[in-house]
C-alpha cells in the first residue's frame, strides 16, 4: 500500500474553530459588541438598512475607512449572514464576559478594608447569558461536525480554512436558526466557577460548560460533546497535504 509521504492526519476541530474565529468582523483591529449587535439585528431583520445608515451616521463612521462597515450598507446579503454567524460562533471561543450579568453591589461586605468595587451577579441577566451561550455552544457542535465531515481530503492547511470559510458562510443561515432551536427559556442553571481563567456551569438539560485556559469544552452524559477535538464524542481528522513536494523526493 503506497502512502502519500506529505499528507498528516490532522484534528479538524482546532481548524474550523480558529477560521470561524477569523471569520468574525474586527473594527479598527479589535472586535465591537456594540458594532455587532446593530449588523447582527439587521440580518435578523429586527433593523431596517435605513435604521443601520442611521446607526453608522449618529456614530460618525465613515464606511470606506474600514472594509467591516460595509456590511452594514445595503440590503441583506450573505456576506452579512456569515458575519453574524461567524461572530455569534465566536462569542462562545473566547474568554466570557462577566459584565454581561454582574452588577455593581449595592452594599460592600465587612471584610472589605480596601474599599475596592464589589459586584454581585444579577439573577436575570446570568440565567439569559448562560441559556445564550449553551445554545451557541451547541450550534458550533452541529455545524462545525457538519463542516468536518464533508471537506475533502488532501488540501493544504490554507486551502482547509478557504474551503472551512466557504462552507461556514453558505451554513451560516442554517447556523443562526440553530442557535434560535437551543434557545430554551426556562433552563436552570448551576455556576460552579467564575474566575479570569475558568468559567464553568451546568444546566437542567444535562450539559457542562467550561471554558479555561484551553478554550471551550461542553459535555454531554460524560462524553466530550464539544473539546479535546472531538465533536458529538467522535474525533474528526483532516488528511493535509502539510509539506512541499521535496518531501516525497527524499523519502523516494
Amino acid at each position: 500500500m503506497n502512502t502519500a509521504t506529505n499528507v498528516l492526519p490532522i484534528p479538524a476541530l482546532p481548524i474550523i474553530q480558529s477560521t470561524v474565529l477569523a471569520s468574525a468582523p474586527t473594527f479598527a483591529g479589535g472586535r465591537h459588541d456594540g458594532h455587532m449587535n446593530v449588523l447582527c439585528a439587521l440580518v435578523r431583520g429586527e433593523k431596517t438598512a435605513e435604521e443601520a445608515a442611521n446607526y453608522l451616521k449618529e456614530n460618525v463612521i465613515d464606511t470606506s475607512n474600514d472594509k467591516a462597515f460595509s456590511l452594514f450598507v445595503g440590503e441583506r446579503r450573505p456576506e452579512q449572514d456569515a458575519a453574524c454567524a461567524a461572530y455569534i460562533a465566536s462569542t462562545v471561543l473566547i474568554p466570557p464576559n462577566f459584565g454581561e450579568f454582574l452588577e455593581p453591589a449595592a452594599n460592600k461586605s465587612e471584610d472589605n478594608k480596601d474599599d475596592k468595587q464589589e459586584f454581585s451577579i444579577n439573577q436575570e441577566r446570568l440565567n439569559a447569558s448562560l441559556t445564550t451561550k449553551l445554545a451557541v455552544a451547541l450550534a458550533n457542535v452541529d455545524v462545525f461536525a457538519l463542516i468536518a465531515r464533508i471537506l475533502p481530503e488532501n488540501l493544504t492547511v490554507e486551502a482547509y480554512r478557504t474551503e472551512i470559510a466557504r462552507l461556514f458562510g453558505l451554513l451560516a443561515p442554517v447556523y443562526m436558526e440553530r442557535v434560535q432551536a437551543y434557545f430554551h427559556n426556562g433552563l436552570t442553571f448551576n455556576l460552579l466557577q467564575m474566575q479570569n481563567n475558568q468559567f464553568t456551569f451546568t444546566s437542567s438539560n444535562g450539559y457542562v460548560f467550561n471554558y479555561d485556559i484551553n478554550g471551550l469544552s461542553l459535555r454531554l452524559g460524560g462524553i466530550n460533546w464539544y473539546g479535546s477535538g472531538q465533536l458529538m464524542g467522535q474525533e474528526h481528522y483532516l488528511n493535509v497535504d502539510y509539506f512541499t513536494p521535496k518531501v516525497a523526493e527524499l523519502l523516494k
